[in-house]
């Protein structure tokens, strides 16, 4: 008998959205399936959009009132999950046709592991696919066929983000033991957070070399990719890992330090900018670049001159970069 499966979808102010969402859950035409949603919107459209979904209980719906924000959203629908296996689904994003059965599966074949997922399409806010956006997304995040089937350190999986945001399935128990923090404790990494807490409790991970997902790059997506780098960087640096892994610990680090610079500057905060910028997470390579001299004389700036030079400079990176198909770890929260 098939396995029991709850797709989980916490939504805020996204009614057509998300009923993108439960109806691409819904056309699985899987058995043994439960939707829930529960809603952080203060009003009621999101409720309206689904009306008909839950007069014939098709989808289990919760509206939080007041909201829960982001941690308690998803941790209050990891209990109300009613499956053995559960699926985390951001509501602006869909599951491919067949993902369910195929991700079930992986469990059905392989016991021991706590979590798989699939590759996931680009598509634009319209819900277009970009397929070369889409190679390049899943090759950055080592997605790719030669590094299919068990992942037998899910922790590295976690650390370079081949764990996905969402669009993944997950042991039911093991998601409600882990769950995610509150942006008090984890700020807005919330996502990469409750992954690397996932794979230290796990044994292994698995890597389906199929798309079972798309991921919908948002407007609301690229500002929380902009804004909060360095809470990212923080976390990985923080984060508890086995010796053999620093390597790549120091490589991912590398990826988000100049960000991370620029945002503690952004904030005034230039104690953390240059605790971020003299730390080997920066790395010389990074500091020798044009962008880590110019990041080098911001902060031998006045204060006040560096927080009015950093705006426009960042303004002019994020220009250039907007249309890169490369969503932060900490995206979406």
């Amino acid at each position: 008998m098939p396995s029991s499966v709850s797709v989980c979808i916490p939504t805020y102010r996204r009614p057509d959205l998300v009923c993108e969402a439960v109806r691409s859950a819904l056309e699985q035409g899987y058995p043994n399936l439960a939707v829930w949603v529960s809603d952080d919107s203060p009003d009621d459209l999101t409720e309206k959009a689904l009306a008909d979904w839950i007069a014939n209980q098709t989808v289990r719906y919760v509206r939080n009132k007041p909201a829960l924000r982001q941690a308690r959203n998803v941790n209050q629908l990891f209990h109300l999950a009613t499956g053995d296996l559960l699926i985390l689904l951001h509501d602006d994003d869909l599951l491919v046709p067949g993902a369910i059965a195929k991700l079930a599966a992986c469990f059905e074949a392989d016991p021991s592991i706590s979590a798989a997922f699939g590759k996931q399409y680009w598509m634009d806010h319209q819900g277009r696919v970009d397929l070369s956006a889409s190679l390049a997304l899943n090759a950055k995040y080592r997605r790719v066929a030669a590094r299919a089937g068990r992942q037998s350190c899910p922790m590295e999986s976690a650390l370079v983000a081949q764990f996905p945001n969402d669009g993944f399935m997950v042991k039911t128990a093991i998601a409600r033991q882990v769950g995610y923090r509150d942006r008090a404790e984890v700020g807005s990494a919330c996502d990469l957070d409750f992954g690397l807490r996932l794979a230290a409790a796990s044994e292994a991970f698995y890597f389906l070399d199929e798309y079972t997902a798309s991921y919908r790059a948002t407007d609301e997506s690229i500002t929380a990719t902009q804004n909060y780098t360095h809470l990212t960087f923080d976390l990985l640096r923080r984060v508890s890992l086995p010796r053999e892994l620093e390597p790549v610990r120091l490589v991912q680090l590398q990826k988000y330090a100049t960000p991370a610079v620029n945002c503690w500057l952004s904030l005034g905060d230039r104690l953390s900018a240059l605790q971020v910028y003299c730390s080997a997470g920066y790395g010389w390579r990074n500091r020798l670049s044009l962008k880590g001299l110019a990041q080098g004389a911001l902060l031998l700036c006045p204060p006040a001159l560096s927080r009015r030079l950093v705006a426009p400079l960042r303004g002019l990176r994020d220009l250039l970069s907007s249309s890169l198909p490369s969503p932060s770890l900490a995206r979406k929260c």
